[in-house]
C-alpha cells in the first residue's frame, strides 16, 4: 500500500503541458479526489458503509488533475476551493427594525407557554467563535477547529461569532441582544474551519467537507452554513447528503452577488437535495436585499440579513452587519425552535412546514418559489402546535369511539379540551378557519411540486 501512495504522488505532480484553468479561488497545492470503490486506495478511506474523497497533496493543483482524470481508478478529482464567508462590509447605516414579519415575539410567548423544549444540537460550520462570549459561553458545547487542527475553535474574525449570536444570544438578561432561538433549549457545536487570511474570512473545501462529517458524527440535529463558493464540487454534494441520509437539516446561505441562481449556480444552497432550505437576505422595509442572490426555482426562503446588531469578539457587539451569512442563522433559529418544542418532526417534516408558514410578500413572490416570502417563526410553530392537537384529538376520538359509530370528543375532554383551548389563548380565529388550515398542513406538502430530491 505505501509502495502504491508513492507511485500515486509521483503520478500526481507530473508535468504536464496544457492544463485547463478554474474560474475560482482554490488552492495551488492540494486536490481532492475520490477513487471507484474497488480501487486498492479505497480501503483507508472508507468509514463505516462511506466511500469518502480524500485530500491529496500535490505541487501544482492543475497537472494533478488533469493527471488524475485519466486514471482509470478515479471516480473523480477536483480543486479544493476556497470557501468565503458570504457577510457584507459593515457600512450600511443602522437603524432599529422589530422584522415584524417573523413572528419572532408570538413565537418567543409560545415557547414560554410550552416550556423550551427537548435539547437540539445545532453545529455552526464557520470561524469559530469567542468561547467566553457571556452571551454565548453558557450554550456551547465542544467543537473542533478543522482549519488548525485542533479542539479549540476560537474565533479569530468575528464571523462566527455574529453568527451564532444572531441564532442564539441569550435573552431576557437587559444587555445585548437576544438570538432567535433564546428561550428553546438549544446547544452551539462551533466547528471552525476559516480563519483570517489577509482580513478576509476564508477556509478550503476540505476542512468545510470534514466539519460536515464531523458534526453529523457527534450528533448535530440542524447545520448552518453561512458560506458559498461559485463553482461545482462533488465532494461538498456526498458531504450534505450524507447528512441529509442521517436525518440532518442543511441550511445555507444563497450568496451576495444579487444574482439569479437559477442561472448561476451557487454551493452549497444549490445542490438539488431535500434537507437544504437555501435563504436570502431582506432589508428592513420587507424587501430583498440589494445584495442578495435569488432564484425562482434555487432559493427557498427570505430572513432579516441587512443592519443587523450581534455578538462580537472581546465579548462584545457588531452593529450594521449584513449578508445572507446573517439571514442564514436567523433560519436555523427557526428551525431549531421546531425541532425543539415537536421532536419527532423530521427534517423534511420541518423543511415543508417552515417554508409554507412564511408570509406572502410581492416584493419575493416572482423570485422566490418555494415560500415566496420571509420566514415566520409564529406561524410555524403554531401549524405544528395545530397539527399535533389535530392529531391528538383524532387519536383520542378513535379510542372512544372504536365501533366508528361517530361519536364526538367533547371540548371539556381529551384532545378536543386542549383544542379549544389553544384556539381560545392564540386567537387562532373561527372554527371553520381552523378546520381549513388543518386540511392545509395534511394535504399541502402532498400537493407541492418540490424541486428537490
Amino acid at each position: 500500500m505505501k509502495d502504491f501512495r508513492a507511485t500515486l504522488i509521483g503520478l500526481v505532480v507530473f508535468s504536464l503541458v496544457s492544463v485547463p484553468a478554474f474560474p475560482a479561488e482554490y488552492k495551488p497545492d492540494e486536490v481532492i479526489v475520490k477513487f471507484k470503490s474497488d480501487h486498492p486506495l479505497t480501503a483507508s478511506m472508507v468509514r463505516g458503509d462511506e466511500n469518502r474523497a480524500m485530500t491529496v497533496a500535490v505541487d501544482d493543483a492543475q497537472e494533478a488533475i488533469r493527471t488524475l482524470e485519466t486514471m482509470e481508478g478515479v471516480e473523480y478529482v477536483e480543486p479544493n476551493y476556497v470557501i468565503e464567508a458570504e457577510s457584507i462590509p459593515n457600512d450600511w447605516p443602522y437603524e432599529n427594525s422589530e422584522w415584524e414579519d417573523t413572528g419572532l415575539p408570538g413565537a418567543w410567548d409560545l415557547v414560554e407557554e410550552a416550556g423550551p423544549g427537548s435539547q437540539v444540537i445545532v453545529a455552526v460550520i464557520d470561524s469559530g467563535v469567542d468561547l467566553d462570549h457571556p452571551e454565548l459561553e453558557d450554550i456551547l458545547i465542544s467543537g473542533y477547529d478543522f482549519a488548525n487542527n485542533d479542539a479549540v475553535p476560537e474565533d479569530d474574525t468575528g464571523h462566527g461569532t455574529r453568527v451564532c449570536g444572531i441564532l442564539g444570544a441569550l435573552g431576557d438578561n437587559l444587555s445585548g441582544i437576544a438570538g432567535v432561538a433564546w428561550n428553546c433549549d438549544i446547544v452551539i457545536m462551533p466547528l471552525k474551519f476559516m480563519k483570517n487570511n489577509d482580513g478576509k474570512t476564508t477556509g478550503s473545501l476540505s476542512d468545510a467537507i470534514d466539519a460536515i462529517y464531523y458534526a453529523v458524527d457527534h450528533g448535530a440535529d440542524v447545520i448552518n452554513a453561512s458560506w458559498g463558493f461559485y463553482s461545482y464540487s462533488g465532494s461538498l454534494e456526498e458531504a450534505v447528503r450524507y447528512a441529509r441520509d442521517h436525518g440532518v437539516l442543511f441550511i445555507a446561505s444563497a450568496g451576495n452577488k444579487a444574482q439569479d441562481n437559477d442561472t448561476n449556480d451557487h454551493y452549497p444552497s444549490n445542490y438539488p437535495l431535500d434537507n437544504i432550505i437555501a435563504v436570502a437576505a431582506m432589508n428592513r422595509y420587507n424587501d430583498l436585499a440589494s445584495f442578495s442572490n435569488y432564484g425562482e426555482n434555487s432559493v427557498d426562503i427570505a430572513a432579516p440579513g441587512d443592519g443587523l446588531k450581534t455578538t462580537d469578539l472581546g465579548g462584545g457587539y457588531a452593529s450594521w452587519v449584513s449578508g445572507t451569512s446573517f439571514a442564514t442563522p436567523f433560519v436555523t433559529g427557526v428551525a431549531a425552535m421546531m425541532i425543539s418544542q415537536f421532536p419527532d418532526l423530521d427534517y423534511l417534516s420541518v423543511r415543508v412546514a417552515l417554508l409554507d408558514a412564511a408570509v406572502l410578500d410581492a416584493g419575493y413572490s416572482e423570485r422566490l418559489l418555494e415560500s415566496g416570502g420571509c420566514v415566520n417563526a409564529y406561524n410555524a410553530l403554531l401549524a405544528e402546535e395545530d397539527a399535533d392537537v389535530f392529531s391528538r384529538a383524532s387519536s383520542a376520538s378513535a379510542q372512544s369511539d372504536p365501533t366508528g359509530t361517530g361519536s364526538q370528543v367533547s371540548g371539556e375532554s381529551g384532545g378536543g379540551g386542549g383544542g379549544c383551548m389553544i384556539e381560545s389563548t392564540r386567537n387562532a380565529g373561527n372554527a371553520a378557519g381552523m378546520v381549513i388550515s388543518l386540511m392545509l398542513i395534511v394535504l399541502f406538502p402532498m400537493l407541492r411540486a418540490k424541486h428537490r430530491e
